[in-house]
């Protein structure tokens, strides 16, 4: 009789030692195994290279540690799981672990423990082994190269000139910038948006007469439903002549004011008015106690009742009837001419990769897709298939719909054959929607049922990160949060929550509302840099504390001010190597190399020197500006060099990129104790960037300028610095004290627009089955359901995104949150927090801090 495997299906909230229950589970298959490389069939997938190394390391160091029975303390509780588990001796443990690491050690390619973005990767280069491809990481560059070039391409074309002239001209009228190209690079990104990728198959192989077709079924559609409406007003107005009843007779004005929006064709906002929904269900059409309308007027109305009843009730199922399609039709064709250039866009696009002979990372899981699409086998996974026996994904919940249908295939086969498969995951923790990431999948992962294998939920409720009274914070706060939000799905998520603590007493968390006013920031600077010196006291190092912050602008402002006032700081968001001074001199000195008489540059590096006393002098500024800036390029240069070294002209164009740098760093004596970080971040820039575009100033400059936004200051885990990093990037880390600063963030709308594909008859739209619509906050104003759950929908997702990243932040501390928020901001999450401490009876409209728990004493 056939058995089917299970798939273990752990559902892990944080905190709760996801990374300890899947590396348990690696050493009971490979130390379970009668065979030594057993490893070599099991695949395990994460989502970052951190996580990737964290289990490598953490694997092989029990395995270590198992082989010459020195246990630490930290894999004690493993250790002796394995032993219990499998009926093991310590001397059989310590003998198959000696066996399975030197067979590690001697074929370590073969521990495959990788991003699941390598493993995709990986796979494609199989595809492609006769070529070699390269990728592209930075997609947005590509993509403004593709459009930049096929602008140009168009505005030379006799057909797309008139087109795109047209294009920016509708742009004019709406008072709208008229560079187009901006709209374009939006389509094109939904070329390698996974979001995108169903709908675009069809819509990017339309042709241009295709659109042409298609738009003037639209405009024909569309026209004839506001001619529709229009008569329907006008026949009203009609009526009101023939009858001489006067329009300000009604009741409020509601029916003349109702039936000139459908004669003037202002029907997509809501046209229907409560209060006259009511006098109509009353047939109450105007107010008796009214003493201006006379008489004959009340006579008037009240004889022909049932005919205006009747034409806004006929006028009511026309508008029922077809509103919806009409304002489809009218979204689609707002982005219409952009979409209708998509073809055109696709050809570039595919151009351009040709020509560079690379793929774009965002699309490498689109066309793994599409090549399992067109052989459902393929060879390579015939060959995995064969291979890996066992499989393991971290962090589910951040799995997008592809990648997750890429993969499925090889677990469900090795399932079939009896193997294994574990999936962990936490849908509280998805905040990458908008990378394509879909948390649903989990969900419908543990409620869906399977054919060829068993399910086994495993809920891990214990937090071993964070001390009791950050678990007892977050447990009531989530429960709170539970109760008013509107999905179901997540009310139910959030409400079973809870977690246990595990033996952690202890632990403090403080809430602070901060009233908004014109210094709230710098006054909030205040606050933040007093509660990290009270840190400091209760014998924290700077390197124990955390700042999470929503985004890179929140990151800089308190990156800068807090490097002003003398703390070390260690910042994914803010360090930024252009950002400093000695980075700036540098990079204007090479501008004046390359144009020695631009005087606007030669000004602004005299301006840097003398700003930070790199030149010293006895003259007013001004003075020794005009007395330099003019003077031949040899002697400007000696002129503005105050150290013992010189910079000598000749020598400077006969050396490489990085000897000038050198040469200049010790011209203007720029290296200090303060600055080892950025000038060697810069220095390592400057070496990677001459082996990918020469020893040439100019290509030098212009790869500068296209990376100076992404190139950070390489600064070692190991200084004691104060730790900025965005929410998003803390994710998986844990931090002694966490400082959540700006916990006000809107919780309920965005202001970035989002597109979204709607399903449509394919007969209406000239084969389409779906169309291309960006969702506007007046939705939630049409009388339509169909809109209104499109917009509500839309709103559920923006309020996961936003409370999941609220959850992520308030659990990575273990023993101190501090959290600071706007007071009153009711739109925000603070919300959340107010709502929470309602709830406890402790909110109090004259207090500003609550704190859980008992605050380190100072030493």
């Amino acid at each position: 009789m056939f058995i089917p495997a299970t798939l273990k299906i752990y559902n892990a909230s944080a905190g709760s030692g996801k990374t300890f229950f899947l590396v348990k589970n690696y050493l009971f298959i490979i130390f379970k195994s009668p065979h030594c490389d057993e490893f070599k069939r099991i695949l395990a997938l994460t989502f970052t290279n951190k996580a990737t190394e964290e289990i490598k390391e953490r694997i092989l160091q029990c395995i270590k540690e198992f082989s010459n029975q020195k246990i630490s303390k930290e894999y004690h509780f493993l250790y002796n799981s394995i032993i219990k588990d499998l009926k093991l001796t310590k001397r059989q443990l310590s003998e198959r672990a000696k066996k399975i690491l030197s067979e590690i050690l001697s074929d370590f390619s073969s521990l495959s423990i990788s991003t699941i973005d390598k493993f995709t990767y990986r796979i494609i280069r199989s595809f492609f082994s006769n070529k070699k491809v390269y990728i592209e990481m930075d997609t947005h560059k590509f993509l403004w190269e593709v459009i930049d070039n096929l602008y140009n391409r168009l505005k030379s074309s006799e057909k797309w000139s008139h087109i795109l002239i047209q294009f920016s001209l509708e742009r004019l009228k709406k008072g709208k910038n008229w560079d187009i190209r901006k709209e374009l690079f939006k389509i094109a990104s939904l070329i390698v948006e996974e979001n995108s990728f169903f709908s675009m198959k069809k819509i990017r192989f339309q042709s241009f007469d295709d659109w042409i077709i298609l738009k003037k079924k639209l405009l024909k559609r569309t026209k004839k439903f506001e001619k529709k409406c229009k008569k329907q007003g006008e026949k009203f107005f009609e009526f009101l002549k023939k009858t001489s009843i006067q329009k300000n007779s009604f009741y409020y004005s509601d029916f003349p004011k109702f039936f000139q929006k459908f004669r003037v064709k202002n029907i997509i906002l809501n046209p229907f008015h409560q209060r006259m929904e009511k006098s109509i269900q009353k047939e109450v059409l105007y107010s008796s106690k009214n003493s201006t309308i006379n008489m004959d007027q009340k006579i008037l109305i009240e004889r022909n009742k049932k005919k205006i009843l009747s034409l806004y009730q006929e006028t009511k199922f026309i508008y029922k009837k077809y509103i919806s399609s009409y304002i489809l039709d009218k979204l689609f064709l707002k982005n219409f001419h952009y979409l209708s250039i998509i073809q055109e866009i696709e050809k570039e696009f595919l151009f351009l990769k040709e020509e560079k002979k690379n793929f774009l990372n965002a699309e490498l899981n689109k066309i793994l897709h599409e090549r399992i699409i067109q052989d459902p086998i393929p060879l390579i996974y015939e060959k995995m298939g064969v291979q890996y026996k066992h499989y393991f994904i971290d962090e589910f919940q951040d799995t997008s719909f592809l990648q997750w249908y890429n993969i499925r295939i090889l677990i469900e086969n090795a399932l079939s054959e009896n193997g294994s498969a574990m999936i962990v995951g936490d849908p509280k923790q998805s905040i990458y929607r908008w990378r394509g990431v879909d948390y649903n999948l989990f969900l419908h992962l543990i409620s869906s049922s399977s054919k060829s294998y068993h399910k086994k939920i495993i809920t891990i409720d214990t937090n071993f990160r964070s001390y009791e009274e950050i678990v007892k914070f977050n447990n009531s706060l989530y429960q709170s949060v539970s109760k008013i939000f509107n999905s179901t799905l997540y009310k139910k998520i959030y409400k079973e929550s809870k977690q246990k603590e595990f033996k952690k007493p202890g632990g403090y968390v403080e809430l602070n509302f901060v009233i908004e006013q014109k210094s709230y920031r710098n006054e909030l600077y205040c606050k933040i840099q007093k509660k990290i010196k009270k840190l400091l006291k209760q014998k924290y190092k700077l390197s124990d504390i955390a700042i999470l912050v929503r985004n890179n602008e929140d990151g800089n402002f308190l990156s800068e001010k807090l490097l002003e006032d003398g703390f070390i700081v260690n910042t994914s968001v803010s360090l930024l190597v252009k950002n400093h001074l000695e980075i700036e001199i540098i990079i204007h000195f090479f501008y004046i190399l390359l144009k020695p008489h631009c005087y606007q540059k030669r000004a602004t590096l005299i301006l840097l020197l003398l700003k930070n006393k790199l030149i010293y002098t006895k003259q007013r500024d001004h003075d020794f500006l005009v007395e330099s800036i003019f003077l031949p390029f040899d002697l400007f240069l000696k002129k503005i060099v105050f150290t013992n070294k010189t910079l000598d002209l000749k020598n400077l164009y006969n050396k490489s990129i990085y000897n000038i740098v050198e040469q200049v760093i010790d011209g203007f004596g720029l290296l200090n104790q303060y600055n080892t970080e950025s000038i060697y971040s810069f220095l390592d820039f400057v070496h990677r960037s001459i082996k990918i575009v020469g020893n040439s100033i100019v290509d030098f400059l212009e790869y500068w300028e296209s990376k100076k936004e992404k190139e950070s200051i390489i600064i070692s885990d190991n200084t004691n610095a104060l730790r900025i990093m965005t929410i998003h990037k803390s994710k998986g880390l844990q931090f002694p004290v966490v400082i959540l600063p700006f916990t006000d963030w809107n919780a309920f709308s965005k202001k970035k627009k989002e597109g979204i594909w709607i399903d449509v008859c394919p007969d209406l739209y000239h084969g389409l089955d779906s169309i291309y619509i960006e969702i506007e906050p007046y939705f939630k104003s049409i009388n339509d359901h169909f809109f209104i759950n499109i917009y509500e929908e839309y709103l559920s997702k923006i309020r996961i995104d936003n409370l999941n990243l609220l959850y992520v932040a308030t659990t990575r501390p273990m023993e101190q949150l501090i959290i600071f928020s706007k007071y009153g901001k009711d739109q925000s999450v603070s919300f959340y927090l107010k709502n929470f401490l309602y709830e406890k009876k402790l909110w109090n409209d004259k207090i500003f801090k609550y704190s859980f728990g008992i605050e380190k004493k100072n030493y």
